[in-house]
């Protein structure tokens, strides 16, 4: 359900193609844009919602603290 996955996935199929862009809208009460570009050309374009933002940040392996 999340995009963190989505975007770790694009990321890494792209990884030996060079720096990404990427950037953020501000987020709204309906959620926001995030976007990545590949200088290869592909694009990840993808609208968050306020739940999908919140699944993320419940499942993200970023949350995980070694102990």
């Amino acid at each position: 359900m999340g995009v963190f996955e989505d975007v770790q996935r694009f990321l890494k199929a792209h990884r030996a193609c060079g720096e990404m862009t990427g950037g953020a809208q501000p987020p709204t009460r309906e959620g926001y844009r995030l976007r990545l570009a590949c200088p290869c050309g592909a694009e990840f374009d993808r609208y968050v919602t306020p739940e999908v933002a919140r699944y993320d940040l419940i499942h993200s392996s970023l949350l995980a603290i070694p102990n």
